[in-house]
């Protein structure tokens, strides 16, 4: 009775907008209204995770998708092996602690988190909007990675359906399993950095070399990108403090894309 609840809450969408173009244009408006209908139920089902669900906690939408990403994602990743363990539970609770939420937005996140639990949750379409969005907020992408992480070895271990998902979470954002493979082999080895570090893909883009750039290329696109975000150059051209705020987080992403670099080369 409850799975047959769940279908039709998810189809709910697709079920009334077919019978309705079926009533007005016969077969025709019943396929144009499942097409329809398709795109409702996501809609519904995108602002239970990143959309209205916010509502009240004055957050943006680049906000949203962040932090409602990073909480249903750590549920999905927790629910993954069959059940939710303590220490899983206590893994995400401090991330949720890190992250800028008041107390509203914590308990807008917990629901979230919750819902990250059903089979059926969005994942691909969020993970998907998450992808779009990181490729000009790399550290933002590499903090939700981490989080998911954390979660993932909360009790331990590694299983079998969590590593599969990480591996499917690594692709859909659009960053390499070499990141991944290369994180879990830190973690593992307990020589992790704490605080992040954005993922190899986005480093080399952020400094505008590819993987295959030699190590003078890397350094003079490094001494490239920081000079052109100085604070005396930018003062010189007169821009506002808002753009020299800017200016000084976009440095100090360039300086860990630089780092990451070179620790995945064993030194530029």
């Amino acid at each position: 009775m409850q799975q047959a609840y769940r279908i039709v809450r998810r189809w709910s969408g697709r079920i009334l907008a077919t019978l309705g173009g079926w009533l007005v244009a016969g077969w025709a408006g019943a396929v144009a209204g499942l097409a329809v209908g398709a795109l409702i139920d996501l809609w519904v089902r995108l602002t239970q995770v990143v959309g209205l669900v916010w509502s009240g906690c004055g957050l943006g939408r680049t906000q949203r998708l962040f932090l409602g990403a990073t909480a249903m994602t750590m549920g999905h990743l927790a629910k993954s092996d069959g059940r939710v363990s303590e220490q899983e539970i206590a893994a995400a609770r401090r991330v949720l602690g890190e992250l800028p939420l008041d107390e509203r937005g914590r308990r807008r996140a917990i629901t979230i988190f919750n819902r990250g639990k059903a089979p059926d949750a969005p994942l691909r379409p969020v993970l998907g909007l998450l992808r779009v969005v990181g490729r000009n907020r790399p550290q933002e992408l590499a903090r939700f990675l981490e989080f998911q992480l954390r979660v993932a070895l909360a009790d331990g271990a590694l299983d079998a359906p969590q590593e599969r998902l990480l591996r499917r979470i690594w692709h859909q954002v659009g960053v390499s399993r070499a990141d991944l493979d290369a994180r879990l082999a830190e973690l593992r080895r307990g020589t992790v950095r704490r605080g992040v570090r954005p993922t190899l893909d986005h480093a080399y883009r952020l400094l505008g070399v590819s993987r295959g750039a030699s190590s003078d290329e890397v350094r003079r696109a490094y001494r490239r990108a920081i000079s052109q975000s100085h604070p005396d150059r930018l003062i010189a051209r007169g821009v506002s403090e808002q753009e020299l705020e800017a200016a000084g987080e976009r440095t100090r992403q360039i300086r860990a894309a630089y780092e990451a670099i070179r620790e995945a080369r064993g030194g530029v």
